[in-house]
């Protein structure tokens, strides 16, 4: 991680260096100073929703005694002070020296204090949200607000002269305004500029107090406000985490009681009656496999390791087989390669169903797969999940939908046969909001895949992490399953007895991947604990758990009979292939290849059950379903689409009907669009991760069992985020356009403001919908969260350095920045916002001496009564350096419309190619 975090701060302290090396633009010392404290920032608020997990520790801690909550905040804050002075020395001196800041020891080390004292208060201000907050969303959601605050009313976007007197308080409280105020006398009040040039620089950008410009006592203002502030944090989260609890609500709908004797019979009545319900068809299976090898590349080295090692046995019609052994010795491993869950390795061996080779998409659609963590999505009820998965696995043929109801009454004999009938119409629910229990979870795994009614179903670990009761209940519906004529398989660790006898079959692997035991158990294990005993094993004590007896075994020195004292130790392995059972299986193997009944083959004439048409009707309707019921995510981001329009816009009510602008007014008003695409984007491309990441790892389980592939879900993606970007985009249009003023020029007609609103809403839609689909892209290109975020920031980064506000056109043509100009989303989308509304704005600036700008515009030709007033237009068109232009209006479109397809079109390729399941 530090090595990671090193490499990061010297790449982007270079990279800004180089952007602005050597500047003598007054407006690039503002431009790298505020991007430097929004890089502090961002990098605050990413490490903020870890501090949730955090939280929970403490409590756990507190509960204990072990330390106050005041305790905690600083030892937290304390320890991450060598990273921060990392990040600070290492990105701070790059940017200083390259850039050109005054080059004195004592503006150094102010500089690197301001950036470090700025970089512990915002971790104090985001872990006070942490300590807070409900949940992560909320983190998140906060942070944003946090970030839009600090950036909007630090003096860099919006001019301190424009801030509104209603909004005015905000910019004395916000820390980055009195780090940014500082930095920038740290610099202007320096020997470097001359008083009256120094000046005239702070009075173009509007940081004036009382009529004149800050004096340099306003630095150590800054320290003083950013110590109060640091205190104030600290002592409220410790408040927070001491008197007010964050905890998960508590999970489960509720547990099934027990019963009374007269509901065990109504219950028996009406699961009897369930059963005469015509259900699904499936085809009995006998699955048998010879010398099944398995072999994987060492992360070292270029050494093999053998995982499994010429396996055998056969799992029958009926009958329930238990895979166990000790850690590490394949159980698992040895169920994925036959369920044809492994992605990578070398396999080798023959798999039979009923005697036919296997064949990979016919034997995901007979074949169900319960995984230990199984994911359901949160937001579905029990029913409507278990009904997803008979809608896509079973075929119009089958027999359920020979009825009206039949598929419905397919789906109630599901849900009483895993006994979740209390809880059918139910939200599954996650860890922060509640739900199912673990153990109604897993019932809940075991009907989705019962609901494609296969002929084979495999377990991983089904009863891990329940209790006895729990786990006889899980245990019991697989029983029922195996009764039905199913074959059923499942690894099992450390059962108990009763859980144990429920099994027919067992296949006993140790370490390396060998079988030392496989067949019928035989009543209360008998079958086992004699061939184990026969081999020279210690007796089994009465009342003894026959599992755990049996893996003890295994760690036993048992001697080879026949053998003399000092022989080697019996290998079960070998003593396995020389069993009578061994060569009972050689023989079962043989019958299996042998005798073949034609009728029995399973055998699918396509790779999914149901036409593309409904699977991609299911997925998006499911997809819509699951972001309906996503308030978090969506009517957090609609209502925080309002709130952000609102705060703008009103900055402006006061000059919005101005013929005349000043140009801090003029210059707050381009700075106010791009801030507003930025922060609505960078809110999109953070807060679809956690989602895109649920939908992603669910794809995987479906896509693994042969329901959809990549172009359902990915058109069910688009067409359910694409809704809300609409509708986002559209309300904060609505509410910023006539706020702010920006189409408020006399010489435009009613017709013009209007298509000019249409254009601007078009190209803020464009930007909302590439950040959005961005981030579902980053989230299909990685395994984590945490790396799509480190994506998503070199994403947010380009867009907000190289857009045109920060780093102006002019300045990178020419040179080895020019590139990013070009191939960066943000500047088209800029372009064609400000393009859109300003291009005929006939109003009028007046433009300061001290201005950048001032003899480019040709000020002397302007003045009037001394002062140089130029129209709208031509002030932003020199502003941008005669770059931006109307004209490109349209070919900016065209080309958003190709970044957006590029971005769709290699999510499609990521979900198709790349899959993160961890097998």
């Amino acid at each position: 991680f530090i090595r990671a975090s090193i490499i990061k701060n010297i790449a982007m302290g270079i990279s800004v260096g180089a952007v602005f090396f050597d500047t003598d633009f007054a407006s690039s010392f503002f431009g790298v100073l505020f991007q430097g404290n929004l890089f502090i920032m961002l990098g605050a608020m990413a490490s903020a929703p870890d501090k949730v997990d955090d939280r929970t520790i403490f409590y756990k801690h507190a509960d204990s005694n072990f330390y106050p909550a005041l305790s905690y905040i600083l030892g937290q804050a304390l320890a991450l002070i060598p990273q921060m002075l990392i990040d600070v020395l290492l990105f701070g001196t790059f940017v200083y020296w390259m850039v050109g800041f005054t080059a004195t020891a004592s503006g150094f080390i102010l500089y690197l204090a301001l950036f470090f004292s700025f970089n512990f208060t915002m971790g104090q201000l985001f872990g006070l949200l942490a300590a807070v907050a409900p949940s992560k969303t909320v983190v998140q959601a906060g942070g944003a607000v946090i970030l839009l605050l600090n950036t909007l009313f630090c003096g860099y976007i919006v001019s301190p002269v424009v801030i509104p007197p209603y909004y005015i308080w905000i910019y004395w409280m916000v820390p980055l305004s009195w780090v940014y105020r500082a930095l920038l006398l740290n610099e202007f009040t320096s020997d470097a500029w001359t008083d009256d040039e120094g000046d005239k620089i702070l009075r173009s950008f509007g940081f004036l107090y009382k009529g004149e410009p800050f004096t340099r006592e306003w630095i150590g203002y800054g320290f003083a406000y950013l110590a109060f502030f640091l205190v104030v944090c600290v002592l409220i989260s410790a408040a927070c985490l001491q008197y007010l609890r964050m905890e998960p609500k508590p999970k489960g709908i509720s547990q099934t009681p027990d019963k009374t004797e007269s509901e065990e019979k109504d219950a028996e009545t009406e699961s009897n009656a369930g059963s005469t319900l015509k259900h699904a068809e499936f085809i009995p299976v006998d699955l048998s496999f010879k010398d099944i090898i398995y072999e994987v590349k060492a992360s070292k080295g270029s050494e093999t390791l053998r995982l499994l090692n010429n396996i055998s046995g056969v799992f029958s019609a009926g009958r329930m087989c238990a895979l166990m052994g000790e850690s590490g010795a394949g159980k698992t491993t040895l169920m994925d390669v036959i369920a044809l869950r492994k992605g990578g390795g070398d396999i080798q061996g023959e798999v039979l169903l009923n005697g036919f080779p296997q064949e990979s998409d016919s034997f995901r659609r007979c074949s169900g797969y319960v995984e230990q963590f199984d994911v359901q999505s949160a937001e579905l009820t029990v029913r409507e999940t278990i009904r997803f998965s008979a809608q896509l696995r079973l075929q119009k043929s089958d027999p359920v939908y020979n009825t009206p109801n039949g598929l419905e009454q397919h789906i109630n004999f599901i849900i009483d046969v895993l006994e979740l009938t209390r809880e059918a119409d139910s939200l599954v629910g996650n860890e922060e909001e509640g739900g199912l229990t673990f153990e109604q979870k897993k019932r809940l795994s075991i009907a989705v895949e019962v609901a494609a009614s296969p002929s084979i179903i495999f377990l991983d670990e089904p009863t891990s992490g329940l209790d006895a009761r729990a786990a006889l209940l899980v245990m019991n519906a697989m029983k029922k399953l195996c009764d039905s004529g199913r074959t059923v398989v499942a690894t099992i660790h450390q059962p108990s007895s009763a859980v144990f006898d429920m099994f027919d079959d067992l296949m006993l692997l140790k370490k390396g991947g060998e079988v030392v035991f496989f067949g019928d158990l035989g009543v209360c294990s008998a079958n086992l604990v004699a061939y184990f005993e026969e081999l020279g094993a210690t007796r089994m004590n009465k009342g003894e758990n026959p599992a755990t007896w049996m893996l003890n075994v295994l760690g036993q020195k048992i001697m080879s009979k026949g053998n003399d004292t000092d022989g080697e130790p019996l290998n079960f392995a070998e003593a396995w292939k020389d069993s009578s059972n061994y060569v009972d299986l050689q023989r079962r193997l043989s019958e299996a290849a042998e005798s073949k009944d034609e009728n029995l083959e399973i055998k699918f004439d396509t790779q999914f059950a149901v036409p593309w048409y409904t699977r991609d009707n299911l997925m998006a309707k499911r997809l819509s379903t699951i972001y309906w019921r996503s308030p978090a995510y969506n009517l957090a981001r609609m209502a925080l689409s309002l709130v952000i329009a609102l705060l703008l816009g009103s900055i402006f009510i006061p000059i919005r009907s101005k013929d005349v602008f000043s140009e801090p007014e003029i210059y707050s008003l381009l700075g106010t669009i791009f801030i507003s695409f930025i922060i609505i984007g960078v809110l999109s491309v953070t807060s679809v991760l956690p989602v895109m990441l649920s939908v992603r790892d669910m794809y995987y389980r479906h896509k693994a069992a042969g329901m959809l592939n990549s172009r359902s879900v990915g058109r069910a993606l688009s067409s359910a985020e694409k809704k809300f970007i609409i509708i986002s985009c559209f309300l904060f249009c609505l509410v910023f356009i006539p706020l702010s003023g920006i189409t408020n020029s006399p010489s435009l007609t009613l017709r013009e403001r209007v298509m000019e609103s249409i254009a601007f809403w078009g190209f803020f839609t464009f930007n909302m919908a590439i950040y959005s689909y961005c981030g579902q892209l980053f989230m299909c290109l990685v395994r984590g969260q945490g790396t799509a975020y480190v994506l998503c920031s070199v994403f947010i980064g380009i867009n907000n350095f190289f857009s045109g506000f920060i780093v102006r056109p002019q300045q990178m043509m020419g040179g080895f920045w020019e590139i990013t100009y070009w191939i960066c989303p943000g500047h088209y989308v800029y372009e064609g916002l400000v393009m859109t509304v300003f291009h005929k704005d006939e109003r009028k600036v007046s433009v300061s001496e001290g201005s950048d700008y001032y003899f480019d515009l040709n000020c002397d030709e302007y003045l009037v009564d001394g002062v140089c007033e130029v129209p709208v237009y031509e002030y932003v068109d020199t502003f941008f350096g005669k770059l931006y232009n109307r004209d490109n209006v349209i070919r900016n479109l065209l080309i958003l419309g190709g970044i957006l397809f590029l971005v769709r079109f290699s999510t499609f390729m990521a979900l198709r190619f790349l899959t993160y399941s961890g097998k």
